[in-house]
């Protein structure tokens, strides 16, 4: 017996749905230019620094797997990576100089609470996944991938003001969705505030500032704050919060947050926090 949950993140709350591709969308590949290193992905993929995830035009929100925090990979995926450490709802697209968004990264995971996402060298040490590329697949504005160390199934779609994920969990007495706030491509968000509206809603902000790092490793001043009211298809029957307590002095850009993000985790249970 499997189990889906599906969340609905939304600026106005719009629901999309997603039929066959018709006509020209049906020839667009989205996987072209999505690498950040032409030697590794080969020629086909490119140097595009794209993301392979769901979008529509001028939409507000681009759902997509992210595949590395830090360093000068501006979406936040690249073709030849092997583990998935999440699903963001923002995405920069063909950009350099360290890029930014990637904000409210979710994750699906199964079995006992990791708060700390894992390296890619050694993806069991966080709940970050290997995943099947053979059954990754990306099509205009829908995006499908098999998280392999789970056995979990995401699915994606954006609507102008909305996303949906959709994730098909095996039975398991420990199915979650983890939703990363502090996250972002080239740093971290410098302020989250969550809120348990009711049994399948949350809702907050996060602050993006120069001094968390981001565009340009801070330099690009990129300044903004991404609001979220998320909603679930089945109640939460348990929910909390952790949070990194970050020491002055430590820093928040680029490749600086792989080793020192989670390094000082602390687990909260209640359901409405700032940090």
């Amino acid at each position: 017996m499997k189990i889906t949950a599906s969340i609905f993140v939304s600026a106005l709350f719009l629901v999309a749905t997603v039929g066959k591709a018709q006509g020209p969308a049906a020839y667009v590949n989205p996987f072209i230019g999505a690498s950040t290193s032409e030697d590794a992905a080969g020629s086909y993929h490119g140097l595009g620094k794209t993301f392979p995830g769901a979008a529509t035009p001028f939409g507000m929100v681009q759902l997509s797997p992210n595949t590395i925090t830090g360093g000068d990979n501006g979406s936040g995926y690249s073709y030849e990576h092997t583990t998935i450490e999440g699903f963001a709802f923002t995405q920069m697209s063909g950009i350099g100089w360290y890029g930014d968004l990637g904000n409210f990264l979710v994750m699906p995971a199964t079995g006992p609470l990791q708060t700390a996402a894992g390296s890619r060298q050694h993806p069991e040490e966080g709940y970050r996944s290997t995943y099947s590329k053979k059954e990754e697949k990306a099509t205009a504005g829908y995006y499908s991938v098999l998280l392999t160390e789970n056995n979990i199934k995401a699915e994606m779609t954006a609507a102008p003001h909305s996303g949906i994920m959709r994730f098909t969990f095996p039975a398991n007495q420990q199915s979650r969705l983890q939703i990363d706030l502090a996250r972002r491509v080239g740093g971290t968000s410098t302020w989250q505030e969550v809120k348990v509206i009711n049994d399948s809603t949350i809702a907050g902000y996060m602050q993006c500032t120069p001094e968390g790092g981001g565009w340009g490793n801070g330099d690009g001043k990129g300044n903004y704050t991404v609001y979220f009211y998320a909603q679930f298809s089945k109640p939460l029957s348990k929910c909390g919060v952790w949070s990194a307590d970050i020491p002055d002095g430590w820093s928040r850009k680029r490749e600086d947050i792989e080793s020192a993000r989670y390094q000082q985790q602390i687990a909260k249970s209640n359901g409405d926090t700032r940090h």
